[in-house]
């Protein structure tokens, strides 16, 4: 029996063809219960339904991670349902692309609001419980970017720094508790929403970008959710304070 089998799982961020939907489905193949949030109902309710379809256990709650009633409502259903919280998957984000002369104190404003206080909120409301599940895993969604920088990426770039420093710090913390905090760094990962970033031409694009990877293509949501599953099992037990890249060696 996997170490991963009658666990529960929150998965923010999950109403996408995404990296929070491939997570959510390889914990729930393993055996998690896996409770996916997000703010757009009807792709939340597909990803629940991928799930059952599969054989998995999920529930879907609409959720606004900026809001703390919400978080509160999360927790509660997700102890409603399933009687305890042994992992949380930070991985709602938002990403604004400008040069800083573009930038508005409103765009650092609302990248600090979803991807920084977001995660903050969550661990503040779901770490009693998984004190009193006997322990946890965390595991804060960042970005490469968040450690080396990068063009028109100073907003995103400063947010993701200081979500970094969150998780550290947690870390140190959770290590008297048996909670594990991680920071994961995808890279180019090709979601639906590279469009959001690379622009309506995104496919087009590929070759190039993936030629600028040190492994000469293009990461994959399943990447992250393979590297979600290890860090949450009990062969990753002995991981926490790291930064886990999955960039084909973009961060080298």
């Amino acid at each position: 029996m996997h170490s991963l089998f009658n666990k529960v799982a929150i998965i923010t961020g999950c109403t996408a063809d995404s990296i929070g939907r491939a997570c959510a489905l390889e914990l729930a193949k393993k055996g998690t219960k896996v409770v996916v949030t997000g703010r757009t109902e009807t792709g939340g309710r597909e990803t629940e339904k991928i799930i059952r379809d599969a054989g998995g256990e999920c529930i879907y709650i609409k959720h606004d991670v900026t809001k703390v009633s919400d978080w509160e409502l999360v927790v509660d259903k997700t102890l409603k349902e399933f009687n305890q919280i042994n992992f949380l998957i930070n991985n709602a984000g938002e990403a604004i692309v400008k040069p800083i002369e573009k930038l508005s104190f409103k765009d650092l404003e609302f990248l600090r609001l979803v991807d920084l206080d977001g995660p903050f909120i969550g661990m503040k409301y779901c770490w009693p419980h998984m004190v009193k599940s006997g322990g946890g895993v965390i595991l804060n969604m960042s970005s490469i970017v968040g450690q080396k920088g990068n063009p028109k990426g100073t907003a995103y770039g400063a947010i993701k720094g200081a979500q970094l420093g969150l998780t550290k710090s947690c870390a140190l913390d959770g290590a008297l508790v048996n909670i594990r905090v991680n920071s994961v760094h995808p890279g180019m990962i090709w979601t639906a929403g590279i469009p959001d970033v690379l622009g309506p031409d995104a496919e087009s694009k590929k070759p190039a970008v993936a030629a600028r990877i040190p492994w000469g293509e293009t990461g994959e949501s399943k990447h992250v959710a393979d590297a979600v599953v290890f860090l949450c099992s009990d062969e990753g037990k002995y991981i926490t304070g790291i930064e886990f890249n999955i960039d084909g060696g973009a961060g080298a």
